[in-house]
């Protein structure tokens, strides 16, 4: 039986980003430099979250079915970008001293999130051989 060692350290990733932006929300009326530097980590960690995904397991990917396979990945690579610019218009918010609003944000997230761990990595845990798999865990956990 195949492990779903993918779909579980990326779980625990999304986990991690969740309780960061959290930090953030539950810190909104304290001080700028807090407010900024937990808005910073939670933008870190994405940032770093997206490189796994686009790097360490997409060019190791050879899909079964190329058309579909490729196809998520288009497809995430796109909504990485829309999260990243939502994610940058925050920060200048931020840095202007605006009202925040994270709403947008955590949709797309939990969207992004669902179709992910629903769609994406089960079919990278069934297709790929647990010797690559275990070769891409490692290129994972070297970055996040």
């Amino acid at each position: 039986m195949k492990s779903t060692a993918i779909l579980d350290v990326m779980v625990k990733d999304h986990n991690h980003l969740v309780k960061y932006l959290k930090d953030v929300e539950n810190n909104l009326t304290s001080d700028f430099q807090i407010l900024l530097n937990l808005f910073n980590r939670f933008k870190w960690n994405l940032e770093k979250h997206f490189f796994v995904e686009e790097r360490a397991i997409f060019t190791s990917y050879n899909p079964n079915n190329i058309e579909n396979g490729y196809h998520y990945f288009s497809e995430l690579s796109k909504k990485h970008t829309i999260i990243l610019e939502k994610v940058e218009s925050l920060g200048k918010s931020i840095q202007m001293g605006e009202s925040l609003d994270f709403s947008e944000l955590k949709t797309l997230l939990l969207k992004h999130q669902k179709y992910e761990e629903e769609k994406v990595y089960p079919v990278l845990d069934l297709e790929i051989d647990e010797g690559e798999k275990h070769l891409m865990i490692e290129r994972i956990n070297d970055v996040l």
